[in-house]
């Protein structure tokens, strides 16, 4: 009984730092494939949200984002190039996002658009080669709005 136990957690530390198993770290090079639901405090609703990342390592992935809202007065188009570096806590994948952004507005038949930088940061979890994550971000530009994101990875490889 006490062979067998070493082993058994031995193998459970094999399946714990493989790529296909793991709870937060992404497959390296690889890619990944988002759809989300972002809710934007400007426009005050929920929008849609596609992403393509490459990871790079397993901690490190970066790529564009799109996400578009409308409502019955303003339509929002929001392009990002973000970089995540994901930290392993026990249940969870912890990242900081920081990148690039541009914010395309037309309020009232009145069209405006700026470059500015986002931050936030998020969390998720890996179930095989799908992911479920939410995050939080925060565009500074003379556009400004902050983001709440619910959605979905999937990764390619």
């Amino acid at each position: 009984m006490l062979l067998i136990a070493p082993a058994f957690l031995f193998g459970q530390e094999e399946v714990h730092a493989s790529e296909e198993a793991s709870h937060c770290y992404m497959i390296e090079k690889s890619w990944s494939i988002g759809l989300a639901a972002p809710y934007s405090f400007n426009i005050d609703g929920v929008g849609i949200n596609t992403r393509l990342y490459y990871n790079v390592g397993h901690e490190l992935c970066f790529g564009p984002e799109f996400s578009y809202f409308k409502n019955d007065h303003k339509e929002i188009i929001d392009v990002d190039f973000v970089v995540h570096y994901i930290f392993e806590i026990p249940v969870l994948g912890v990242f900081p996002l920081a990148g690039l952004n541009y914010t395309w507005e037309n309020f009232n038949n009145h069209n405006e658009s700026a470059l500015g930088i986002v931050v936030g940061g998020g969390l998720h979890r890996n179930f095989g080669k799908v992911s479920l994550f939410a995050e939080y971000a925060h565009v500074q530009s003379k556009l400004s709005d902050d983001f709440v994101t619910l959605g979905l990875f999937y990764t390619l490889k």
